[in-house]
């Protein structure tokens, strides 16, 4: 029984607030308890006063909400994802932006998407997700990832070198522009514009992508993600500028001999399916027609 919805909003889209406070109505009618971030508060209570009175979370954790509703695009998704997912809430999808893989429904949907979770009809689908302990100029990373973990270059037009290394046996020392290590999610992302396969989310296992790689001998693998996978800086003469990113977000720069160490999350994220017709290919053609334009 859905009982009480986090609202998690993406701030800069101009539609946010006008869906969310719909979305709250239409909550309350059906007996579910709208709640919100604290980083939320002030925005808000100016777009919505009428929920100025509405409980803030700090941050959720298991038992604070049955549900998170989450308005923006995918990159909104992807972040609540990699900020909640240890939680173990579901999450709603609530399409503000372009067609996107992890969105679930529109804004103009959501009366019947409502009823739809208050009667129990819908599925969830579990996503694989990473998680990642890393050293950054000594400081400890511990994150989780929806999409992928790289290393990078950074802003240097210098090659880096860095041993991959899974379980621990040496896969290959690659002299490239950087490493992608993505789950099946993330095989549409970052690592499919480095050249790597597309994989169907439902296929657990990591994709080992060198982006750039000075020899055509480093191609990309796909492994058991069951396996760990550790990646090491190993440079003859260090430099600055090797970045440490988790889905995009830049966590810190690496020192020499400094490793990321990538395993399977031991939770999933959880995404709300409501029964319709869904095909990742027929999809996956949409969204990389829409990137051509």
């Amino acid at each position: 029984m859905i009982n009480r919805a986090l609202f998690v909003l993406n701030r800069n889209k101009a539609a946010v607030f006008k869906a969310a406070k719909t979305c709250a109505a239409l909550c309350r009618e059906r007996g579910i308890e709208p709640r919100f971030l604290e980083e939320d508060r002030e925005a808000v209570t100016l777009h919505m006063p009428d929920e100025a009175g509405s409980a803030f979370l700090p941050a959720p954790s298991a038992g604070d909400a049955d549900v998170i509703f989450v308005f923006g695009g995918d990159g909104t998704v992807l972040r609540a994802l990699d900020s909640y997912v240890d939680c173990d809430i579901p999450m709603l999808g609530i399409n503000l932006g372009r067609l996107g893989f992890l969105l679930e429904t529109q804004a103009d949907e959501l009366p019947q998407a409502l009823d739809q979770l208050c009667r129990g009809e819908y599925e969830i689908e579990r996503r694989m997700m990473l998680q990642v302990s890393a050293r950054c100029a000594g400081r400890e990373i511990n994150a989780f990832a929806t999409n992928e973990v790289s290393i990078s270059r950074g802003l240097s037009q210098r090659m880096i070198a860095l041993n991959a290394y899974v379980g621990s046996t040496l896969v290959d020392h690659y002299i490239a522009d950087g490493v992608v290590l993505a789950s099946p999610t993330g095989s549409t992302a970052y690592s499919l514009s480095a050249g790597g396969p597309i994989v169907s989310p439902d296929v657990h296992c990591f994709v080992l992508n060198p982006i750039c790689p000075h020899s055509l001998q480093s191609r990309p693998i796909v492994l058991s993600c069951r396996e760990q996978v550790t990646l090491r800086i190993d440079m003859k003469e260090m430099r600055e500028g090797i970045r440490l990113s988790v889905d995009g977000q830049e966590m810190g720069e690496m020192l020499n001999q400094e490793e990321a160490v990538i395993r399977r999350s031991p939770h999933d994220g959880l995404l709300i399916r409501f029964p319709k017709e869904r095909n990742f290919f027929s999809l996956l053609k949409d969204k990389l027609s829409q990137w051509s334009l």
